[in-house]
């Protein structure tokens, strides 16, 4: 089995996983990164400039090295998931789920067999018509990942009811958001520490696996909280680390 196929079993048994946000739509970058040891990369189509063609060519890299990736997609839809999960993608990250509502439809779009998800075999995730139809059904269903965000004021109001939902596979804390929704100045706070302990004991007691963006000094909190999963930079953070740190060692 390869890392890909296997990445939604251990992220829902509860397994570590480290990965990074990529922001610059290139393939070349994501063929480097999926040379590591990283257990995933999360293309972030939300805050970045990837179209339909970048998307589509990351996810060709990261595909070839078998490393699993996602989409933080911009449009929290069904339809804006499908694209990105017919170009391959493990799974989605999807923003601003705060109903129960919003979370059923990304549930059932995520799915073929009882959910809604619009069929298309003769795409990458189909193998190019190459599978056949109730093979790459049963292994986009069981492979396909869907992670709702939680970033609202009103998603930490409505938590018990959106990680009751069906084919919810984990929830991604949006903390900067939350901060910003409780009209706070730091995630440090307590009006958004108490929300956040808040979503992750409801998620925990739903045996919902949680992820989380997560600063170095920041990891054993989140780990007492019982996220699994976690974003520790991009790209970007990476290059400006490793020149600060190429600057230093000629001090």
């Amino acid at each position: 089995m390869n890392r890909k196929s296997t990445f939604r079993e251990r992220f829902r048994k509860g397994d570590e996983l480290i990965g990074i946000f990529v922001k610059t739509p290139a393939h070349n970058g994501v063929e480097v990164l999926g040379a590591t040891d990283l257990d995933f990369l999360v293309l972030d189509q939300e805050h970045s400039p990837f179209d339909l063609n970048a998307i589509d060519s990351c996810l060709m890299a990261a595909n070839a090295a078998d490393m699993p990736t996602f989409v933080r997609i911009q449009q929290n839809t069904a339809t804006g998931m499908l694209y990105p999960l017919d170009c391959g993608a493990t799974g989605v990250i999807v923003p601003h789920i705060a109903t129960r509502a919003k979370a059923e439809e990304i549930g059932a779009g995520g799915r073929y067999a009882g959910g809604k998800r619009g069929f298309a075999g003769t795409n990458r995730a189909g193998g190019y018509g190459t599978k056949s139809m109730g093979e790459y059904i049963a292994e986009a269903d069981s492979q396909t990942t869907i992670i709702a965000q939680i970033e609202d004021v009103e998603a930490v109001e409505n938590i018990q009811e959106i990680v009751s939902v069906e084919n919810i596979d984990g929830i991604f804390l949006g903390r900067a958001d939350l901060t910003v929704g409780f009209g706070a100045t730091s995630p440090s706070d307590t009006v958004v520490v108490d929300a956040v302990r808040h979503v992750c004991a409801v998620a925990r007691d739903a045996d919902l696996p949680i992820a989380a963006y997560a600063k170095t000094q920041e990891i054993d909190m989140l780990r007492e909280l019982g996220v699994t999963m976690f974003t520790v930079g991009s790209e970007h953070s990476l290059l400006q680390s490793g020149v600060k740190d190429i600057i230093a060692s000629f001090s």
